[in-house]
């Protein structure tokens, strides 16, 4: 069971555990504030060190009872020339017991010590000294809920702590959560269950943006001898965007209660203004990239294949039911919106990667020229994420999750953006190419046999812009790293070929 985004991200493990070893100093030399960054994103992934820093800053949050085995990067993202924002997963091992336990910490990354120490003083909580600690070593009330890790340059905050996202306070606090879902929860208004037991988790954390909760509930009822236990999800905003998310949450499983079975979506169940706080059902099923997946194994057999066939037949058939709901939700992107959207990536691309800016230079060139020639849809309801991570299956149910980014468009732009991640998965995993290929083919005959109205011409052209602002979204959140190269080329030569195709198909 997910809700919209729910599932976290792939992760990059901070490999191995064990006691942290001696820090090394990060010596970095140059002044250019990219390059520093830059070196401050590979250093992430140096297990050793990193685990030698966090103790160091973990001690100075919490008592020393605790030892950091291993990290986990759940979320990264750039501002080119600025500073990188991230989330990290810690595993914590008791001194006194060796129990483990998670803890989330959000850290912001900057080019030089002072600008980090600027940026903590000037922040809510920034100017609150870390005081020593003293008693119990057992004692685990937080010191502080903020520190400076000057070898890196960075700030780390334990969760729930976080200045703009102020309303995690009230959404991790058991007993407010516990009355509200009491009050809102259909099993609870409407059935006589009580909430004995709440729990909370944080599944997807953007630092000053956005938080993504499951709660785990178990409920008691004076008539029935056994509990039951189930999920809801709350999504913190940092700001009044919680309005419009909630009103769109109920438009839209209005919509999915209608569409008689085609597609599901997430049920409303509460929303709190002060914290900008949203809860709603979860979602049956497992995500459409975990079970692409397990059915293209490399020793995936044609019973499989033919399921995953299936299982595309239902998600096109779905989407296309999506897009028959008539509601003006959202901003309105045509094409040339969407094609200008990414010029800001791009030259931030350019300081970094110039020969690859260059080539997508040239590809959109070609994209918007070709986008004159062929007549556009009229725009209409779109997911605007439409990516495998928002896609339930559930046997032959499809549930559609997360519709933040609910605009507009022409219904290519969410088939391409699907497609574009099919093309992604092929890159990532090449000796599945071929067999991801004839599955992308397959998908596009399932969708365009259930529309008629969309030309697969402008669907091709829609793929080759998506898969160029692709590289150009992905870019702040990956670029550091080798491999990226190669996935961009990839990426961009994927774009070439659909443009070949929406030049010369009837």
């Amino acid at each position: 069971m997910r809700p919209g985004g729910s599932e976290p991200p792939h992760r990059q493990p901070g490999a191995g555990c064990g006691a942290p070893g001696r820090a090394r100093p990060a010596v970095i030399r140059t002044l250019d504030p990219a390059a520093v960054l830059t070196r401050r994103l590979e250093q992430l992934h140096d297990a050793d060190y990193m685990r030698t820093v966090l103790q160091h800053a973990l001690d100075r949050l919490l008592p020393r009872v605790e030892l950091v085995e291993a990290y986990e990067v759940d979320y990264c993202k750039i501002k080119p020339w600025r500073d990188v924002s991230l989330t990290l997963a810690l595993t914590l091992r008791s001194i006194s017991t060796g129990e483990r336990r998670r803890q989330i910490v959000a850290g912001s990354i900057w080019s030089t010590v002072d600008e980090a120490r600027k940026q903590l003083q000037s922040s809510v909580d920034g100017a609150h000294p870390i005081a020593p600690c003293h008693g119990s070593l057992e004692e685990q009330r937080p010191r502080a809920q903020v520190a400076l890790v000057p070898d890196m340059a960075m700030i780390l905050r334990l969760f729930p702590s976080d200045p703009v996202l102020t309303g995690l306070s009230w959404a991790t606090d058991r007993t407010g959560m516990t009355a509200l879902l009491d009050a809102h929860l259909p099993d609870c208004r409407n059935e006589g269950w009580r909430i004995r037991d709440l729990q909370h988790e944080p599944l997807h954390y953007k630092p000053g943006r956005l938080c993504t909760l499951r709660y785990t509930l178990t409920l008691d009822h004076p008539r029935h001898p056994n509990s039951k236990q189930l999920h809801v999800f709350g999504k913190v905003y940092r700001d009044d965007r919680w309005q419009q998310a909630y009103a769109t949450l109920t438009t839209i499983w209005e919509a999915s209660m209608a569409s008689a079975g085609r597609w599901y979506a997430a049920r409303p169940i509460a929303a709190v203004a002060s914290p900008r706080l949203t809860v709603q059902s979860a979602v049956d099923g497992c995500r459409f990239r975990q079970v692409l997946g397990d059915l293209t194994r490399d020793d995936a057999d044609s019973d499989e294949l033919a399921r995953m066939e299936r299982h595309l037949d239902a998600v096109a058939q779905a989407l296309q039911s999506m897009q028959q709901v008539h509601v003006p939700l959202g901003p309105c992107l045509d094409f040339a919106g969407l094609l200008g959207a990414q010029r800001h990536n791009l030259e931030y691309l350019r300081e970094v990667h110039e020969g690859v800016a260059a080539e997508l230079d040239r590809l959109r060139t070609e994209i918007e020229r070709l986008a004159s020639t062929l007549p556009a849809s009229a725009l209409g309801l779109a997911h605007g994420d439409f990516a495998h991570g928002n896609v339930l299956l559930d046997d032959e149910r499809v549930g559609i999750i997360d519709f933040d980014r609910v605009c507009q468009a022409e219904p290519a732009y969410d088939v391409a953006y699907f497609l574009t991640h099919l093309t992604s998965f092929g890159l990532r995993h090449p000796r599945r190419a071929v067999v991801l290929s004839r599955l992308a083919a397959h998908f596009r005959e399932a969708y365009l046999a259930v529309a008629p109205a969309v030309s697969s011409r402008r669907l091709a052209l829609y793929e080759a812009l998506d898969l160029s602002a692709y590289v150009l979204r992905n870019f702040r959140k990956q670029s550091h790293q080798a491999k990226w190269l190669r996935w961009a080329a990839g990426q961009i030569e994927s774009a070439w070929e659909r443009l070949d195709h929406a030049r010369s198909a009837q």
